[in-house]
């Protein structure tokens, strides 16, 4: 790893606290720093804890020997046995520190913040920002705390290289199989069971959901504005054409067996593709703008942007 060039008074410039559902995301965030800085990632450093007092090892590492500490919170985060360790040191370090070596980065929407977190602590919506800019952060917070990043070497560089080439491998081979496809309509249930979760929600606000006869489409109707979702794949073995089509209209547009007198007019049109978005085995549908949401986040960022557009066309009608 690149040595930093500020003081020595650190082993690590970021440790980075997860639990394994987030592996695949530290690892991301990892990659994008840790050739200009000092990184700590339990998943990579197995060998150097071999044979060690592994909570005795995670104390020191949490407690003092990382410049600024990155936690990839969920629900999860501070109830098994590594991360309970860890949230332990952190909170300790705290004590006499205070909390601004620590960084919280949201990895599930809705995530309740820790009632001993202060409110005034960097906490960091991953859903909404992407890994770049979680690393763009943790970059930042480095450096306000006395770490300077140093050149990559060639050898540096070019494993980094390697690692982006290997990953690019393994997502175009997901793209072209049978368990692509699999995944991509596992995922696309989710969403739909993820939408008629909310169900007694949006009936407490006028609107409904249903499932379309033909076409696997499903649409949530509210007053002056509709959201359709439908997936669509041409083969079993490949997501090539494979699309998720989410659309918002002022009014129920013509689908199979519905009968609409008036085309209405459309406000939004996204289109998902669906495939690998991170080491190591880490999916999730990237949109139009190239951001990526998690199979288990996409029915709460669609709904989110139905109720605005709704609470936009109401303001409007008055």
């Amino acid at each position: 790893m690149a040595l930093t060039g500020g003081d020595d008074d650190f082993k690590y410039d970021i440790a980075f606290s997860f639990v394994k559902e987030d592996e695949g995301r530290a690892t991301q965030i990892n990659d994008l720093v840790q050739d200009r800085y000092r990184t700590f990632l339990y998943s990579k450093a197995q060998e150097q804890l071999a044979g060690t007092d592994g909570e005795k090892a995670f104390n020191a590492v949490f407690g003092k020997e990382a410049r600024i500490v990155a936690v990839l919170l969920r629900p999860e985060w501070g109830n098994t046995a590594w991360t309970r360790i860890e949230e332990t040191a952190i909170r300790n370090r705290a004590y006499s520190q205070g909390y601004n070596f620590a960084t919280f980065i949201v990895t599930v929407p809705r995530t309740p913040i820790p009632e001993w977190l202060p409110k005034t602590s960097i906490w960091y919506d991953l859903e909404r920002f992407g890994s770049a800019g979680a690393a763009a952060v943790l970059e930042n917070r480095v450096r306000e705390c006395g770490g300077v990043a140093v050149q990559e070497t060639l050898a540096e560089r070019a494993a980094r290289l390697q690692r982006a080439e290997n990953f690019n491998q393994q997502r175009d081979a997901f793209h072209r199989s049978h368990e692509g496809v699999e995944a991509a309509r596992e995922a696309y249930s989710r969403l739909v069971n993820g939408l008629k979760s909310n169900s007694e929600l949006l009936s407490s606000i006028g609107c409904r959901i249903q499932d379309v006869a033909y076409g696997g489409i499903t649409m949530i109707v509210g007053h002056s504005v509709v959201l359709t979702v439908q997936f669509e794949f041409f083969s079993a073995n490949s997501l090539d054409k494979a699309a998720l089509t989410a659309g918002f209209y002022d009014g129920v547009p013509r689908l199979p067996s519905l009968m609409v007198l008036n085309e209405p007019r459309t406000l939004k049109k996204w289109k998902f593709k669906f495939g690998l978005v991170g080491p190591p085995d880490r999916t999730g549908w990237t949109g139009p703008d190239g951001k990526e949401h998690a199979p288990e986040a996409l029915a709460e960022f669609l709904l989110g942007h139905f109720l605005e557009l709704r609470r936009r066309q109401l303001g409007q009608a008055e």
